[in-house]
């Protein structure tokens, strides 16, 4: 505890001491580099677990810099100052690291101009091999112990406090192929990596998702047999772990409803399945959802959401020429939509799914 009680007195005070944490560490940069995404995490398997890609090496200096990442290393090459540049002009977090002998501390802060503190990390190696982390933010502190077999990370185990309570423990254990390189990050029966067979091309592995995916909307909207009048079949889904995705089925007595609330307003509701009195989230059996997570890790690792997104729009356009299977009750304005939860993209998937109704429509989306 003495650890965590050490860093939660320095994340008290890491907001006011922003500045000289900021003069310390960046005057040992010697070099500043830039990068598409996030290339370094101390963090074993990082961005395996969480299924994120790994940047590339800009050149130069970008011209815009939003959502680009900039990093400048100290006179041993190694990391120990991080910018996360967002959407916003010349705002970015910022990570600073503390490295010592056996130990490395860091301070991650926000992008806002107060610069407030997102958490204070701890990492303690010994021999060079991480044995212990912690890390401490505003609501709990979280603390990982490593355990290794043959020289390679074999089990992680977490313990945390969120909100003054008690969480309970989550192991994680690590596999590896005959070569010694990582095969699975494994949590109880759930798989948080699982290296995909390398004899399936990613094109083959899409071909059989998408395949997959159609089968399983087409199952699931029959089974629900909705007997109300509908005005769209809505497919829906999220940006981490796209697939499977959810469907939404938006009822005519639900739209005059809204629309006799909010009048030109409702179109925010009419587009927002989450607000729908009916909607599906599918099940999938085990060896279906094996097959999607490892699309889903695949996908991400490699950046390749908009080929999911494409997928899902493939999938609807399916099942708009095969409408009449379903015998469903529908209005005469009747369209099938897809959509992430935020409506980001339902205008270009709509002109994509129902071409010849864009003109009609494009001033009743949001």
């Amino acid at each position: 505890m003495k650890n965590i009680e050490q860093l939660q007195e320095k994340f008290c005070k890491a907001q006011n001491n922003y500045q000289s944490i900021k003069k310390n560490t960046e005057q040992k940069v010697i070099r500043w580099f830039w990068t598409t995404d996030s290339i370094s995490n101390l963090e074993p398997f990082y961005f395996e677990e969480n299924h994120f890609p790994t940047g590339r090496l800009h050149k130069e200096e970008p011209v815009k810099k939003e959502n680009q990442y900039q990093y400048g290393v100290d006179d041993n090459n190694e990391i120990i100052v991080e910018r996360q540049f967002t959407g916003l002009k010349d705002l970015f977090y910022e990570i600073f690291y503390i490295r010592e002998k056996d130990r490395i501390e860091s301070y991650r802060f926000d992008y806002s101009v107060e610069k407030g503190v997102d958490n204070v990390e701890l990492f303690i190696y010994e021999n060079s091999i991480l044995t212990i982390s912690y890390t401490v933010f505003k609501d709990g502190w979280i603390k990982y112990v490593y355990t290794y077999s043959k020289g390679k990370l074999s089990t992680k185990t977490m313990q945390r406090i969120y909100q003054n309570r008690e969480v309970p423990d989550r192991v994680f254990d690590y596999h590896y192929d005959e070569i010694g390189l990582l095969q699975s990050i494994k949590e109880k029966e759930h798989y948080w990596y699982n290296k995909p067979n390398k004899k399936i091309s990613y094109k083959k592995l899409t071909d059989l998702v998408s395949e997959k995916l159609l089968e399983i909307l087409k199952q699931h909207i029959l089974n629900y047999n909705i007997r109300e009048k509908i005005y769209c079949i809505y497919v829906y889904y999220y940006h981490e772990n796209i697939l499977p995705p959810s469907v939404g089925f938006g009822t005519e007595a639900d739209r005059k409803e809204w629309q006799n609330e909010k009048g030109k307003e409702a179109k925010w509701i009419i587009w927002n399945p989450i607000d729908y009195s009916h909607s599906i989230e599918i099940d999938l059996n085990e060896e279906t959802q094996n097959l999607f997570n490892v699309y889903n890790q695949e996908t991400s690792l490699h950046n390749k959401d908009n080929n999911t997104i494409k997928m899902i729009v493939e999938c609807c356009k399916n099942l708009k020429n095969s409408i009449s299977e379903f015998e469903l009750n529908k209005t005469d304005d009747f369209v099938i939509v897809a959509s992430d939860y935020e409506q980001s993209d339902l205008k270009k998937n709509f002109k994509l799914i129902n071409p010849e109704l864009f003109d009609e429509f494009k001033n009743k989306l949001v």
